[in-house]
């Protein structure tokens, strides 16, 4: 994926996530929001790394 795409798709990514909290028609408070956002970036993190490792150790057996 190139870069301007991804940066694309980031702040589309965002501009959802602050529509639905914004929207008023969740019954979320501040708190809930905050740890449900924190737990999602750590999962993404986490899928990232992963996909990292994969995408290193495919990478390394192609060279061979």
């Amino acid at each position: 994926m190139r870069k301007p795409f991804r940066y694309l798709l980031y702040i589309m990514i965002g501009f959802l996530i602050y529509q639905v909290i914004n929207s008023g028609e969740t019954g979320l408070t501040h708190k809930e929001v905050k740890n449900t956002l924190v737990i999602s970036m750590i999962v993404v993190f986490v899928l990232l790394m992963i996909v990292r490792v994969i995408k290193s150790r495919y990478d390394d057996k192609g060279e061979e």
